[in-house]
C-alpha cells in the first residue's frame, strides 16, 4: 500500500475514535434522564400504592353516606354557573333565578264560555244580535243588544255577563248553517236569554290568572311545557338558567375494542360508555365520549390529562380497585384527594369519588368497575346524582316506594341492589316485584326491568330474604 494513502486511512480512523467517547457520552446521558424519570415515575406510583394498601382495611361508606359526601364537597368546591338563553331553546333547563311576569294575564276581560256578550241588568228576555268587528272594542252593548262570543275572546264594552248557547233560544234565524256565526254580514236576528245572569257571570277578570311582577317560576325549577307556555304567555323571550356541566366519559382497558372493528380472542366491545351516555342524554346532559385508554401508566396519565383539558366531570370505567393502577395514578400524577374509594353495596364495592385542582380548576371524579352488571346499577345509584347536584337539578330524584318480593333472595354480606319489574294489581294498594333468579351478571336478564331492588344485607339469622316488603328505586 501506498504510503500516503495508509497515513490518511490512519488519519481517518484517529478522527472516528476519537468522536466515539463524546457519542457514547451523549448517549449516557440521555439514558441516565430516562432512568431518572422512570424512578421517580415508580417512587410515586409505589408511594401512593402504599397510601391505599393502608386504606384497604378501611370501612366501606354506606350508599347514603357516599351520596351526602357527593352533595357535600359538590357544595363545597362547585359554584354553578349561569347563561342567558332563548325561551326555544329552554326546554329541560334549570332556571338560575326566579322569574316575574311581565304582564297581566289576561290583559282584558275575557269570556270564560261560548255564547253571548249582554248586560246582566237585562235580565230575561229578547236581544238583538249586533254584528261582530275583528277588535271587540269598536262593539258596545247597550240595553236590548249582544253579541256572540267563544271562549278566551276580549269582552266587548260595556257587557257584564256572558250567556252560554244553551241558555238562549234563536228567535230570527239568518241562515240555517253556522257560516255566519258572528253575522259578519249584519242581518238582522234575535235570541230569547232564558235565565237572569249575575254581573260577571262567565267573565274571566284581567291579571286573574298572572299579574304583572308575580313570581312565575322559581329558582331552580326545571323547565317543561307547562314552564314555556306559562313564560310565553308573559312576554319572558330569554331566561337564565345554570350551565349545564361538561362531562367525559372514559373506559381503561386493554381488551376493549370499538363496536365495528374485529374481535380477537380475549376482547370485548366496549358498551359502558353508550349506556352511561345514554343516560346523560335523556336528563339533558351533553356528555363527551373520550374513547377507550389501554391498560398501561402513559396511556392512562395522557388520556386523563386530555380529558381534564375538555370536561368538568369525569367518567372512568375500569381498574378501580384499590390493587390497580387508577386509584395510584390519581393521587401520584393529579394530587387528587379521593374522598371515599369503597362503597357499601352490591355491585358497586368498588366506586370511587375524587377531586383534584388541574390548571387552576377544579375537577370531579366518579370511576367504577367496567362490568356492565355494575355500570347499569351505579349509574342510577350514585352516578346521576352527582352532576344532578352540580346541575341544582334538586327535583330530579327517582321515586322511592315499598314493594313486595314474590321470589326468594339470596342476600349477600353488603346491601344487594337488583333488578327487577314492578307490577300492580287491581285488588292491591301495592306493587309485587318480578325478577328472575340468579339474575347477576346477566344483562340479558333486566333488559324489560323497571326498578331496582335495595336488599338488606345478610346476617346469620336471615341469609335469605322471602315475602317482605323491601325499600325500591321505581325508574319507570
Amino acid at each position: 500500500m501506498c504510503p500516503k494513502r495508509k497515513k490518511r486511512q490512519n488519519t481517518f480512523l484517529k478522527e472516528k475514535t476519537s468522536k466515539i467517547p463524546s457519542s457514547l457520552g451523549r448517549t449516557r446521558q440521555i439514558s441516565t434522564k430516562r432512568t431518572r424519570v422512570i424512578e421517580s415515575q415508580q417512587k410515586n406510583m409505589l408511594i401512593a400504592k402504599n397510601i391505599y394498601k393502608k386504606q384497604r382495611n378501611q370501612l366501606m361508606l354506606p350508599v347514603e353516606e357516599a351520596l351526602y359526601m357527593i352533595r357535600l364537597i359538590v357544595n363545597k368546591f362547585h359554584l354553578a354557573k349561569e347563561e342567558n338563553i332563548q325561551i326555544k331553546d329552554a326546554y329541560g333547563r334549570i332556571l338560575a333565578n326566579k322569574i316575574y311576569s311581565s304582564v297581566n294575564v289576561p290583559l282584558c276581560n275575557i269570556s270564560a264560555k261560548r255564547g253571548y256578550a249582554i248586560l246582566a241588568s237585562d235580565g230575561k228576555g229578547i236581544r238583538r244580535v249586533l254584528k261582530a268587528h275583528p277588535t271587540f272594542a269598536e262593539i258596545s252593548i247597550i240595553p236590548g243588544t249582544c253579541v256572540r262570543v267563544r271562549s278566551g275572546e276580549p269582552i266587548p264594552n260595556g257587557a257584564t255577563a256572558v250567556v252560554t248557547l244553551e241558555n238562549t233560544k234563536i228567535l230570527e234565524e239568518y241562515s240555517h248553517n253556522d257560516d255566519d256565526y258572528f253575522n259578519i254580514d249584519d242581518k238582522e236576528y234575535q235570541i230569547e236569554v232564558l235565565v237572569a245572569l249575575k254581573k260577571n257571570e262567565n267573565i274571566r277578570n284581567a291579571s286573574c290568572e298572572m299579574q304583572r311582577a308575580q313570581c312565575i317560576c322559581n329558582k331552580f325549577a326545571r323547565i317543561g311545557l307547562a314552564e314555556l307556555g306559562i313564560l310565553t304567555l308573559c312576554d319572558i323571550n330569554s331566561v337564565p338558567v345554570i350551565q349545564i356541566p361538561s362531562v367525559g366519559l372514559l373506559s381503561i382497558s386493554s381488551e376493549l375494542k370499538e363496536p365495528g372493528n374485529t374481535l380477537i380472542l380475549g376482547r370485548i366491545y366496549d358498551c359502558n360508555r353508550i349506556i352511561v351516555s345514554s343516560l346523560l342524554k335523556k336528563n339533558n346532559y351533553d356528555p363527551e365520549d373520550l374513547g377507550i385508554s389501554a391498560h398501561k401508566l402513559d396511556d392512562m396519565v395522557n388520556k386523563i390529562k386530555n380529558a381534564l383539558d375538555k370536561v368538568d366531570i369525569l367518567v372512568i370505567m375500569g381498574h378501580t380497585n384499590d390493587k390497580d393502577l387508577l386509584k395510584p395514578i390519581l393521587k401520584a400524577y393529579f394530587n387528587a384527594m379521593i374522598h371515599f374509594g369503597r362503597v357499601e353495596m352490591k355491585p358497586g364495592k368498588s366506586t370511587m369519588f375524587a377531586t383534584c385542582t388541574f390548571k387552576h380548576k377544579m375537577k370531579f371524579f366518579l370511576c367504577m368497575s367496567a362490568n356492565p352488571t355494575t355500570v347499569s346499577v351505579v349509574r342510577h345509584v350514585l352516578f346521576l346524582p352527582f352532576p344532578n347536584e352540580m346541575y341544582c337539578s334538586y327535583l330530579t330524584k327517582p321515586i322511592s316506594i315499598q314493594a313486595c318480593i314474590n321470589t326468594k333472595h339470596e342476600l349477600h354480606s353488603r346491601p344487594k341492589f337488583s333488578w327487577t319489574t314492578l307490577r300492580w294489581m287491581e285488588t292491591e294498594m301495592f306493587p309485587r316485584t318480578y325478577c328472575l333468579q340468579n339474575q347477576y351478571q346477566n344483562v340479558m336478564n333486566y333488559q324489560k326491568d323497571n326498578a331496582l331492588l335495595k336488599l338488606p344485607s345478610c346476617s346469620p339469622n336471615q341469609p335469605i330474604l322471602d315475602a317482605a316488603f323491601v325499600p325500591t328505586m321505581f325508574l319507570g
